[in-house]
């Protein structure tokens, strides 16, 4: 995948954790993720796109009620099927980061996620 397929495969996943309908979320988590792709964190896995639905939704909910978005930091890199890029999560207001992180994909043949490690964290108190 060349620098600009991955920033817009990144972009497509970032978009899903940040839309607010629920159908469209869906659609977009079929055509990213593959049907048996796995969801991991440090709290739970998620096996499949139901569960993995289940998860962005939840965060959606909780992450935009407080009004907090989801960014990419640009900076997607990848070879030999595997994708690692970083995100934050900020306030919409503001843009105060609340939580950034790593995540590291594997795809499939066809571009499909089969499993996403998600390493997020707090930035240090000052």
């Amino acid at each position: 995948m060349s620098q600009r397929s991955l920033n817009a495969l990144v972009d497509r996943y970032i978009a899903t954790w940040n839309e607010p309908e629920p159908d469209v979320r869906r659609k977009m988590i079929d055509e990213l993720w593959a049907e048996d792709g796995t969801y991991y964190n440090r709290l739970f896995v998620c096996q499949g796109r139901d569960m993995v639905e289940a998860a962005v939704s939840t965060a959606y909910r909780e992450y935009s009620a407080k009004g907090f978005a989801f960014k990419s930091r640009n900076d997607a890199y990848g070879h030999h099927g595997g994708v690692k890029f970083g995100w934050v999560l900020a306030a919409r207001s503001t843009g105060e980061v609340d939580t950034f992180g790593e995540e590291f994909l594997i795809l499939d043949g066809s571009g499909q996620i089969v499993a996403d490690y998600q390493f997020g964290l707090r930035p240090p108190a000052i």
